[in-house]
């Protein structure tokens, strides 16, 4: 398959991915509640396991609200972002480790996994926002960490509001912009 035919039919079935990061700014919004009223602990618990719930939620929006088809079977896109899983894992792993020796750090490096993850999506989609919001949450991350600022208990909102806008954005974008391949 051409990749820009891939990338063409990613952005139109997926909405550009603007489900997937309106729901993970939901769960990151979700988790920031959590963490401030059961603790950090808690509010990584649901950041991670509402991880899992990302795609199989935002395909639900994808093919029954807005009507969208599924990729072609054997479609490159799901490899790329795929193999960008295994990095992010890696910093949660790291973020989890974190809960009781830097609970400060614990939304801030996940931040950077997540923001990281999105990175590949620029190839998925053929679409150079991904760089931007990529950028936007791995810097949230590391200013939280390296210049206190903002401040770790900020962070999971921070982050919910740059997906929940983007999120939006990309949808409507699509709409607008995709035409089915």
């Amino acid at each position: 398959m051409d990749l820009k035919i891939a990338q063409a039919e990613a952005r139109y079935s997926y909405l550009r991915g603007g489900t997937g990061a309106f729901i993970s700014g939901l769960i990151w919004l979700v988790a920031g509640l959590v963490s401030d009223s059961l603790g950090i602990s808690t509010g990584f618990i649901v950041l991670f396991f509402g991880g899992m719930l990302i795609f199989p939620l935002s395909i639900v929006l994808d093919r029954w609200i807005f009507k969208r088809p599924a990729v072609a079977s054997g479609h490159p896109s799901g490899q790329i972002v795929i193999e960008t899983i295994f990095p992010m894992m890696g910093m949660l792993f790291i973020a989890w480790l974190m809960i009781p020796l830097k609970p400060d750090w614990v939304f801030a490096i996940a931040a950077i996994g997540v923001g990281t993850h999105y990175f590949g999506f620029r190839s998925a989609y053929g679409d150079f926002n991904y760089w931007i919001i990529g950028g936007l949450l791995t810097l949230v991350g590391f200013a939280s960490i390296y210049i206190k600022q903002p401040n770790a208990q900020y962070v999971p909102y921070i982050i919910a509001g740059i997906e929940i806008v983007y999120g939006v954005w990309l949808t409507a974008l699509s709409i607008k912009n995709d035409k089915a391949p």
